[in-house]
């Protein structure tokens, strides 16, 4: 990097994500060289952040890995990865693809102009100009599969599910379709609550993509939705194999734990994760999708269980206690729901809901 231009005092070497992540905020322009043995989890984590920020034109990517493995190219096909060098890490081999990254930086190409331009929209919170770009972009370059995904989260952020279901359609006939298109054409599936379709998308997002924690965490969530306990706790094992400190993930084990009836089990995951107030809302969490699947018992008794592992946290038992009566009015049950609201409002007389 030295040797093409940049001076030492704009090449920061940081020592974890949260600062790696705190610089991309900080700098407007900036070139990003990840390293991928410090951790999938981590590096993806850092790529979303990218992704999601809009700044994935202003902050182009170069990947270094020392192993090869398929998952490493379908990561850099999502995060749309300028470059990348897998196997032995020395000068010789990433001298290439550095000269190229600080080249592209320096002379950017119309499509990528464009696609800065809309990002700085969209970090301005001007949703309509971006999409009016990106509309023209695909009327210039249609089938590009970097302008369909950007004008899609546009459509979707605008509320616009149709026309964003509409483009995305026409790219799933691809080959090598990208693992985002299938992960948005699963999402605007579920807007219209096709569970099954949606799934199907994620799960083959998933195979193009193994590493992707966002897409697991939404596939495990949906499976909880479904009553698919079983898939659900696989696909929140999935992410805690290769990000054992994952929070969510854990979380969202416990979650499909206590909707099974292994409250031990979903508590052993808490204890050591999870403040009161998280507790409580994995306990809520999972009472409430049981009492939508009207397993109105097993949501009750977890209600139960929270109250007494919370009892000497009032503000919480109260919100508890809310929740147990709108279950019962749920399950017909006014007189029980009556009480539940009082006792409520005997804990917490500032709790305005009860």
């Amino acid at each position: 990097l030295k040797s093409l231009g940049l001076k030492a005092e704009d090449i920061y070497n940081v020592s974890d994500e949260k600062e790696c992540l705190d610089k991309i905020q900080e700098l407007e322009f900036a070139m990003l060289v990840l390293d991928w043995e410090y951790g999938p989890h981590k590096v993806q984590q850092i790529l979303q952040h990218n992704r999601k920020d809009s700044r994935l034109e202003s902050h182009p990517v170069f990947l270094l890995a020392a192993h090869d493995e398929n998952a490493i190219i379908s990561v850099a096909k999502e995060y749309y990865i300028h470059h990348i060098s897998i196997g032995e890490v020395n000068s010789d081999t990433i001298r290439e693809q550095v000269t190229a990254l600080v080249k592209e930086f320096v002379k950017v190409s119309p499509v990528r102009k464009m696609l800065i331009a809309v990002d700085v929209c969209k970090r301005a919170g001007d949703m309509v100009n971006a999409t009016e770009m990106l509309e023209r972009l695909n009327m210039l370059h249609p089938g590009n599969e970097r302008v369909v995904i950007e004008l899609a989260e546009c459509y979707i952020h605008n509320d616009e599910w149709d026309k964003a279901e509409d483009l995305l359609r026409s790219m799933l006939h691809l080959d090598d379709v990208a693992p985002r298109i299938k992960h948005l054409f699963a999402r605007c599936r579920l807007k219209h609550n096709d569970y099954n379709t949606a799934i199907a998308a994620l799960k083959g997002a998933q195979l193009l993509s193994p590493f992707n924690t966002e897409r697991l965490l939404e596939m495990g969530n949906l499976f909880l939705k479904m009553d698919r306990l079983e898939e659900a706790q696989e696909a929140f094992d999935d992410i805690l194999d290769f990000a054992p400190n994952a929070k969510d993930a854990s979380l969202g084990k416990s979650t499909a734990k206590l909707l099974m009836g292994d409250i031990n089990e979903g508590l052993q995951i808490l204890n050591g994760i999870a403040s009161p107030r998280e507790l409580s809302a994995a306990f809520n969490t999972a009472a409430i999708l049981a009492i939508r699947q009207q397993r109105y018992e097993a949501g009750i008794q977890l209600y139960q269980k929270a109250l007494q592992l919370l009892a000497k946290k009032p503000k919480l038992v109260a919100r508890i206690l809310y929740n147990v009566g709108i279950a019962y009015v749920k399950c017909s049950k006014p007189e029980k729901a009556m009480r539940a609201f009082e006792k409520a409002v005997e804990t917490d007389p500032e709790f305005s809901d009860a």
